[in-house]
Order: structure tokens, then C-alpha cells, then sequence
């Protein structure tokens, strides 16, 4: 296993002289090296970078294991640089670690591990965009204008339309896919959770982060507000679940009173409106 210490990779060290590594270090690290040019005697060229040789599934950083299990977790906390490949591959950058993983979520392998000198710090560091905004950017391809989100019954929520099929939404918003296997398959897009039956988009739920609050339109109608509220129920009949959330069957909508979550359907779910509040209660 790759084991990644400080400034150290298997063993060999970040500015360490090439004339103090030996040619049989050399031959059975798992590692390849890169060397500045900065010295007129080619020995004492220092190691810049050091990367795996192969690609691997986990690798060990400062004792933390990594793998596929963690990696999502550990991207969202140490919110790195990010960038896409032309085949869909990511770039991570960690600065605080000198840090790039070079990862394919489909095949679930680490491409590339590689850690780089502070010296050449401005050639990792210098493109990309911090994860968290990157998420953020892909929250925002699913409103259509001006910063709403519009409804349409049983049709589309924003530009996420019923129906459509589990992969075209993943290639669309470029999605790094987290699906819960379950009865259902939920996929997460930041707040935005979507449950797909028979790989169709039967369901749109968005839990509300009251930092950053999206209206949401329906005729007209911020529903998605206390006077939008009070529209909605003067002019549709809504049924009142417990004592949190309002249903109106005539829509395929569910809101929360205290607009912490909206819940859209598609036409296909009506024969479970018996059974609706179990299941968006089971999320």
C-alpha cells in the first residue's frame, strides 16, 4: 500500500538529494520521482514530486487509510481543488497535504497519487476551483432563471424533469454518483435528493438550508414562503399530515410548515397516496 507521511512517500522523501538514493530504492519503489533542474551536478538534483507507479484502490495518508468507502467524507472536510477531465476523471488538489489524487469514481481506483514539493507549490495550486463552490455550481445548473426554481405538477422541478432516466441526469450535471441501495435508488445532488423507480425520476425532494434559501415558483406563487403558503391553501384543498407537513394531492406537493423540506411527485405515484407520508418519512 501507497504510505503517505508528511513529505514522504513509501519512504522517500520530498527534496531528498538524488545522489542519496540508492539505485536499489530506486528499483523496488512502487513510486516514480521527478527531479528539479536546478543544479549543475545532476546528483544533487532534488526529488519535486513523487507519485504511484499504479493505480490503486487506497492508500495511507499521515495513518488515515483512504479508499472509496471514506473518500467522498474526506473530499467534503478537506474541501480541495477540483477540476474534470475530458473523460470524466477528477483532479483533486489538497494544499494542505501537497496533495493530488487523480481518481476514476466509475472503475472506484486512484488513477494517480502524487505529492509535490513546495517549490513548484503555483503548478498544482494555480487552476480548479475549491470543492465546496464546485458543488455549489452544480446546485445552480438545476435552476432555470433569475434564481428560482419553477414548478410544474407532475412535470419538472427546475430543469429536472419526471421521467427522465437515472444516467441522462448523472451526464447532464456531471454528478459524482451516490446512490443508496435501497427499495428505492436515491441520488443526492447537494440538498436535492431524487428517487428514481424503474430508473425514471419519480421524486424530487429538497430539505432547506436556511443559509441559502432558493424560491421556488408555481404560478406565479413563491410557494416556498409564508404568503405563498397561504395562497396554496385558499386555492387548493390541502391536507393537513400531523402536525408538519401539508399535502396537496392536486399538485404531487408536499411542504413542510416550516419550509425545511418540499416534496414533488410524479403522476405514476398516486396510487401511494395512502401511503405517502410513510414514505417520504422513511428518507
Amino acid at each position: 500500500m501507497l504510505k503517505i507521511l508528511n513529505n514522504s512517500l513509501n519512504g522517500i522523501t520530498l527534496g531528498q538529494r538524488k545522489v542519496d538514493l540508492d539505485d536499489a530504492t530506486l528499483d523496488e519503489s512502487s513510486c516514480s520521482l521527478e527531479f528539479d533542474r536546478k543544479h549543475k551536478i545532476q546528483s544533487d538534483s532534488q526529488v519535486i514530486t513523487l507519485s504511484s507507479s499504479e493505480t490503486c484502490d487506497e492508500f495511507s495518508l499521515n495513518g488515515k487509510i483512504i479508499n472509496f468507502s471514506n473518500l467522498e467524507k474526506f473530499v467534503e472536510e478537506e474541501n480541495p481543488l477540483v477540476e474534470i477531465s475530458d473523460e470524466e476523471k477528477y483532479f483533486y488538489t489538497f494544499p494542505q497535504y501537497n496533495l493530488v489524487l487523480y481518481v476514476d469514481y466509475k472503475d472506484k481506483l486512484f488513477l494517480q497519487v502524487l505529492i509535490y514539493d513546495e517549490s513548484i507549490k503555483d503548478l498544482y495550486e494555480n487552476s480548479g476551483q475549491k470543492y465546496s463552490d464546485f458543488q455549489k455550481s452544480k446546485l445552480k445548473s438545476l435552476i432555470t432563471f433569475y434564481g428560482k426554481l419553477i414548478f410544474i405538477p407532475y412535470k419538472s422541478v427546475g430543469n429536472l424533469e419526471f421521467n427522465s432516466s437515472l444516467s441522462d441526469i448523472i451526464k447532464e450535471y456531471d454528478i459524482l454518483e451516490k446512490i443508496i441501495p435501497d427499495k428505492k435508488n436515491i441520488l443526492w445532488i447537494n440538498n436535492f435528493a431524487l428517487r428514481f423507480d424503474n430508473e425514471k425520476l419519480t421524486q424530487i425532494t429538497i430539505f432547506y438550508d436556511k443559509k441559502e434559501i432558493i424560491p421556488i415558483y408555481y404560478n406565479e406563487i413563491n410557494i416556498s414562503s409564508e404568503k405563498g403558503l397561504s395562497e396554496l391553501l385558499n386555492k387548493y384543498d390541502g391536507i393537513e399530515r400531523g402536525k408538519s407537513k401539508y399535502l396537496f394531492k392536486e399538485l404531487g406537493l408536499v411542504v413542510a410548515k416550516d419550509f425545511s423540506e418540499f416534496h414533488f411527485f410524479e403522476q405514476s405515484l398516486l396510487k401511494f397516496w395512502a401511503n405517502l407520508h410513510r414514505a417520504i418519512t422513511s428518507w
